[in-house]
């Protein structure tokens, strides 16, 4: 399934190249996400891989930015001695803005605000007494192929070189589109805090 969502990621971002972008950038970090609705009480955090790429196009003192990314989420919940865990993949498409906040020298803060759409691609549910298996095996799941979310968060910046760059970001991802209508996801939402490095150069 991995092997498939990377190859879906490599499309979709070459798709997605315009003629003239101001940066190529890859980006690899980790998600801490759960999930909350009216059921859930006590879910702990869940931890998954970020892998993306996309450009940045310049919008005046704006970068967009656009691409695609495989994100893992899910969350962990105990339910008397057993532990459950249900981990969802997806392929991510981003359209995110960076308004600069801060700048001195090469170094820059910025805020990087804007939705996501996200394309499931995997549903498991494992637990401490059985092992994984996908939740369209289980009766009456059926988990929605498109998740609308919205993302904000801080990037930090600095050049590196005349043309490449790099830095870090912190973002915090919250679900609106339910994860799933039936009575075992009912009202349930992906949430995730994403800490991940990036690196790009220029391209004219």
């Amino acid at each position: 399934m991995i092997k498939r969502s990377f190859v879906l990621l490599a499309l979709v971002a070459l798709s997605a190249v315009p003629v003239r972008a101001q940066g190529l950038e890859f980006s690899g970090g980790v998600n801490v996400s759960t999930l909350s609705g009216d059921g859930i009480t006590e879910a702990a955090r869940n931890l998954g891989m970020n892998i993306a790429v996309g450009i940045v196009i310049p919008v005046g003192p704006i970068g967009v930015n656009l691409g695609g990314a495989f994100s893992q989420k899910g969350a962990e919940g105990a339910f008397g001695n057993v532990t459950e865990t249900v981990d969802l993949s997806y392929i991510e498409l981003p359209f995110h803005a960076r308004l600069p906040l801060i700048g001195a020298g090469p170094l820059r803060l910025n805020v990087v605000l804007g939705p996501t759409l996200g394309i499931n691609t995997g549903c498991e549910i494992s637990s401490d007494i059985e092992a994984a298996r996908d939740c369209g095996d289980l009766g009456g799941i059926a988990v929605r192929k498109l998740e609308w979310s919205g993302t904000g968060g801080l990037g930090l910046s600095f050049r590196v070189g005349g043309l490449a760059y790099a830095g870090v970001d912190l973002k915090y991802t919250i679900g609106l589109t339910d994860v799933e209508d039936t009575a075992l996801f009912d009202t349930y939402k992906n949430r995730a805090f994403t800490l991940q490095g990036h690196f790009g150069f220029d391209v004219f």
